[in-house]
């Protein structure tokens, strides 16, 4: 491989991310700064930094396939950054997609209890997050943009907790979309989930709008044009039925001491201010 070092050449290969750096000749190894870190950029042809022991820069990746697992890597690979970007290479995230896992795994299986997946029927919400999941996944994958549709992961497995679901019509699906991004843990997922073959043939669960239509909506509650609360009312509410629900309102009783406001301003879609 060759050694010699051209900051012309490496600029005009990464203009866009080095147009600005600082390009700093060390040793017979070329540092370039990047987000405070040094990153060990290696082009065809060109060594920019040398990786040694002395420089404490190297990683062997069967090290940490062993400690975190090969899925946890996998999908740390994809997090760091988009896949046409030179990205320096730290490994202090790597516990946060661990974590991630761990918490997903969760959702099937509790220490204690075991295996809890029900066959209850969905809720909305949950349903809502799915398909929301759905959407993101076939979006980031068509852009080859893995990044994100890990963190897209992250918030779907966060509001499924909330959510408290351990229901397979929405985890079965979900463990499908994962797949590709952490394909053992999957595997492992579907035979408990009493699946014959392997989650590589499953069918992609498909996208169904009418589960993330917005079907309410939070209004900030104002008395005398000041917001003092804030109520949830179906975007089919009619006036009367939002007169109805806002008078019910503690805060709003509170506010009112007693007595009967003057007018109820109901904006759809964007507030309610009481009159007193």
């Amino acid at each position: 491989m060759a050694t010699e070092l051209n900051t012309e050449e490496f600029v005009k290969w990464r203009n866009a991310e080095f147009a600005g750096a600082e390009f700093i000749l060390e040793d017979g190894s070329l540092f370039v700064p990047k987000g405070g870190r040094w990153g060990p950029f290696i082009s065809e042809g060109l060594i920019v930094e040398k990786m040694s022991k002395s420089k404490v820069n190297t990683v062997n990746p069967d090290d940490l396939v062993i400690k975190y697992g090969a899925d946890t890597f996998r999908m740390y690979e994809m997090f760091l950054g988009p896949v046409e970007m030179s990205k320096p290479w730290d490994t202090k995230g790597i516990e946060g997609v661990h974590r991630f896992l761990k918490k997903c795994w969760r959702l099937f299986a509790d220490e204690t209890k075991g295996w809890i997946v029900t066959d209850e029927a969905p809720t909305p919400a949950e349903l809502k997050v799915l398909h929301q999941t759905i959407k993101k996944t076939e979006q980031d994958t068509e852009r080859f943009s893995f990044n994100t549709g890990v963190s897209g992961f992250m918030i779907a497995v966060n509001e499924l907790n909330d959510l408290n679901c351990h229901k397979r019509a929405i985890l079965e699906p979900l463990c499908i979309l994962l797949t590709p991004y952490a394909p053992h843990i999957c595997e492992e997922i579907w035979h408990r989930l009493g699946n014959s073959g392997s989650v590589l043939d499953a069918s992609f669960p498909v996208f169904n709008p009418a589960y993330v239509a917005e079907t309410s909506k939070a209004y900030p509650v104002a008395i005398n044009g000041k917001t003092r609360t804030e109520l949830t009312i179906a975007l089919t509410a009619t006036q009367a039925e939002v007169e109805q629900l806002v008078l019910a309102d503690t805060t709003v009783q509170k506010w009112l001491e007693g007595k009967s406001p003057k007018k109820i301003i109901y904006v759809k879609n964007k507030m309610i201010n009481v009159v007193i």
